[in-house]
């Protein structure tokens, strides 16, 4: 589509927006607006959720997550009544004339208080949001069972249907047939490149300082974009302006700490979360080994996070956010003669800054301004020193991305049937997908002046429409505009959502909507050495998109204090331009064997792209009692892909086409104190290729990478077909017990967890080989055999809170 068309397409929605808004205003010329907050009287704080009931039509609507609440009445005389414990009853009298704005203050009870920070975790109603959007609260993290005690925010989505990790134990996501790195990663709202620690054991995403995080498999926000398959939205704990509070946890894979420390009273305070993993003790302990150990190693992962809350004003507040991980292992000895010393090493860095500045212009408008800067590096190297001649030779490979970025949105509550949501970014990618350094003297940071830089500009728009009580419809538009000199891609993504309540607790949900992605990602998968490399759409690359429907509805049931759910979704997704290694590469030996001039300037030699599709229908299950809470999650799906030049451009199943997946959870209260969880997963056969034919040579001279028998014959194999075969089925049992201790009067509280990882040591495959099997007759024949890396485990942590 030409600019021009792009440009008048955006002005005519806008045009269409604008009219509305006028005949909504039309509409209500006899209507006036009664907005307004609810504080606590004690401590000035809004109070939410609280249900106000409007006389005499007795109708009752809940205040929102900031206290505020907004009707559009016409004018006479209206009673609001607030009867909710443990505040004293309440009744304001209102004779509506004009625009009104009330600020109600609640009373408690003489010698009790309203704890607004304790809250029930209980399961909400499966009709409240639209099937293709899951919310996990930064609490419910605490009672699943993890490996080696890490919870991890990834591993908890991948318990939902619609997801799966690419490899067991992976802190990855695989979202309704996509791949890892089309899924927006967002911290505060801003994109994460990396997501992995630990080389993909756990994620960056630090649970002691979680508050939500939600999951967009579809109904995808027109804010959000640069992706094709979901996002997944991450918001830190605010900083509290009133009290000190802490939480320390130790587990067997690391320590955590987190403290919120106000500065200024009701005006500044900070909340600092750090973690690091208990192995870099192994740094410490390294250099008190004997001389005589040939060997000397260090392992660490750690991240930081930090946000400042300065509140300016009733009406303004300044968030400024930071975040700093790292992951590094250094293996250092002796070379192939007795004066060489040879190191190696792995590092892999993010960093990025954020300035958030949240305005309320009125009860009914908000306007969010953020400001960020971003970085992720990768460094693999191999150093060989020889100490008599004082000798030094550098391998070192360096791949890496940054961005800086603006932000701005508006959202106006135009009345209570019409919200408006808008604003515009822009941002600065520079890319080094590969940088190859050798010399003789140091090792180096990547260089900057190498960087391809590309801009990118977009504008959006959202309105959400009340066409009838309970039922709404979404319509949005992103626009997006990304290149540099050589190439500018013109990009428009329709969305379009609906969800609708209805009489006897059931809801049905549709959307339709276009996403693009014009940073690619290719990396080697799940476990192992975290290679990926980042390239912009540019000349020879194309960006990616796709088209994502879904149909869904949901039903809750209740009787006598217990509750049932069932949510479905059917959903398709078609995938243009995706990303896909030519035959004979992947991410790690490109950069071995091609030249850096090629890798930067030769894509097309090494990379392909091409066209797929998923299709699948996601269901869950939900049962709650007073004491036990059931969950079942299971998806069937297929995913394909068709790439001209690979595969003989005949379609073939795609690296995420797990047919079937199934979660099984389990949440018992023993006692007030003790709480068992169980988690049951299965995943069928995940494609994978293997040689078609294997032949056998006679012996010859060592070839790096050939699978020889032990008669020194070497199998030559021949591939015909990619993901020509599937995986074992994946399946294992976690289970983990939860014990709270109670201190009130020392502030202080206490968590312990047991549990035990793949509890009948199911050995799921892992990595999959050719090795040779001795036959009978004495001679050797080849052989698929495959290697499990995680048996039966336990898992313990101790979390204080204080």
């Amino acid at each position: 589509m030409k600019i021009s068309d792009t440009i008048k397409l955006f002005f005519f929605m806008l045009i269409c927006v604008v009219s509305l808004a006028n005949l909504t205003a039309q509409q209500s010329e006899n209507r006036f607006k009664v907005n307004g907050k609810i504080i606590d009287s004690r401590t000035k704080k809004a109070i939410k959720r609280i249900p106000i009931n409007v006389l005499p039509f007795n109708r009752e609507i809940n205040t929102d997550n900031k206290g505020n609440f907004l009707f559009n009445m016409p004018k006479g005389n209206y009673s609001f009544v607030i009867d909710y414990y443990p505040f004293e009853k309440k009744e304001v009298s209102l004779n509506l004339l004009s625009d009104t704005t009330l600020v109600i203050e609640l009373h408690t009870t003489p010698g009790i208080n309203y704890l607004e920070e304790v809250e029930v975790i209980s399961s909400k109603p499966a009709t409240e949001k639209p099937a293709g959007i899951e919310l996990i609260e930064g609490r419910q993290l605490r009672t699943m069972p993890a490996l080696i005690g890490e919870r991890d925010i990834l591993k908890a989505f991948a318990l939902t249907s619609g997801v799966t990790s690419s490899s067991e134990g992976a802190a990855d996501m695989q979202v309704r047939g996509g791949l890892h790195g089309q899924n927006l990663y967002l911290l505060d709202g801003i994109p994460l490149y990396s997501t992995e620690h630990f080389f993909g054991l756990v994620s960056v995403y630090n649970p002691t300082i979680i508050k939500t995080a939600q999951l967009y498999k579809s109904d995808f926000p027109a804010e959000y974009g640069g992706k094709i398959s979901s996002i997944i939205n991450v918001q830190t704990e605010e900083a509290n302006l009133i009290k000190f509070k802490g939480e320390a946890e130790i587990s067997l894979l690391s320590s955590k700490l987190a403290l919120n420390i106000p500065i200024v009273k009701e005006k500044l305070a900070i909340t600092i979360a750090g973690r690091i993993s208990n192995y870099s003790i192994v740094n410490i302990v390294s250099p008190l080994l004997p001389k005589s150990s040939e060997t000397r190693f260090s392992f660490h992962f750690g991240d930081i996070n930090a946000n400042l809350l300065w509140k300016l004003s009733e009406t303004d507040k300044l968030k400024l956010t930071f975040l700093s991980n790292t992951d590094g292992i250094v293996l250092q000895g002796k070379g192939m003669y007795p004066t060489e010393i040879e190191k190696y090493w792995i590092k892999n860095y993010q960093q990025n800054v954020g300035l958030n500045w949240n305005k309320s212009i009125s009860i009914n408008a908000e306007n969010q301004l953020l400001v960020f800067t971003d970085y992720y590096g990768y460094d693999f190297g191999n150093s060989k020193q020889d100490v008599t001649k004082n000798q030094n030779q550098i391998l070192q490979i360096l791949t890496g991305i940054n961005s800086i970025g603006l932000v701005e949105k508006f959202n106006f509550n135009i009345s209570d049937k019409f919200i408006l949501n808008f604003g515009a970014s822009i941002k600065s990618y520079g890319f080094s997908p590969y940088q190859f350094n050798l010399n003789d003297s140091d090792v180096n940071a990547i260089k900057t002046t190498d960087l391809t830089r590309i801009n990118e500009g977009v504008v959006f728009v959202e309105n959400k429409f009340q066409i009838a009580k309970q039922n709404n419809l979404t319509l949005g538009l992103r626009l997006s505009m990304i290149g540099n000199q050589d190439k500018i891609y013109t990009n428009i993504e329709p969305r379009i959502g609906y969800h609708g309540i209805f009489d006897n607790d059931y809801s049905i949900s549709t959307s339709i909507g276009r996403m693009t992605q014009p940073v690619h990602r290719v990396a080697n998968s799940g476990l192992g050495i975290p290679f990926e490399m980042f390239f912009p759409s540019d000349t020879a690359l194309l960006p990616e998109s796709s088209w994502n429907f879904s149909l869904g509805g949901a039903k809750d049931f209740a009787w006598n204090n217990r509750k049932f759910s069932l949510k479905v979704d059917a959903w398709y997704k078609t995938l243009e331009n995706i990303m896909e290694f030519q035959d004979g590469y992947d991410a790690f030996y490109t950069t071995i064997l091609e030249p850096q001039s090629s890798v930067l300037k030769e894509t097309k030699k090494y990379l392909t792209q091409g066209n797929g599709k998923a299709y699948g229908f996601d269901l869950s299950a939900k049962y709650n009692s007073r004491n036990l809470k059931l969950t079942i999650d299971h998806t069937l799906m297929k995913a394909e892909c068709q790439f001209d030049q690979l595969n003989n451009g005949r379609p073939f199943a795609a690296p995420t086409d797990i047919r079937n997946s199934l979660t099984l959870t389990s949440e018992i209260k023993l006692s007030e104190s003790w709480m068992f969880s169980a988690t049951w997963q299965y995943n069928s056969g995940k494609p994978m290729t293997i040689p078609t034919y294997i032949f056998k040579n006679p012996p010859r001279f060592n070839t790096t990478f050939e699978v020889r028998d032990y008669t020194g014959s070497v199998f030559q194999q021949v591939v015909t077909e990619r993901n020509n075969y599937r995986s074992k089925p994946f399946h294992k049992l976690d289970v983990s017990f939860n014990h709270n201790y109670k201190t009130r009067k020392k502030h202080l509280d206490a968590t312990v967890s047991l549990g035990i990882y793949n509890v009948y040591n199911n050995a799921n495959p892992y990595i999959y080989y050719i090795d040779s099997a001795l036959n009978a007759d004495g001679t050797y024949s080849p052989v698929l055999k495959s290697m499990s890396l995680f048996p039966i485990l336990p898992s313990f942590s101790l979390m204080l809170k204080f």
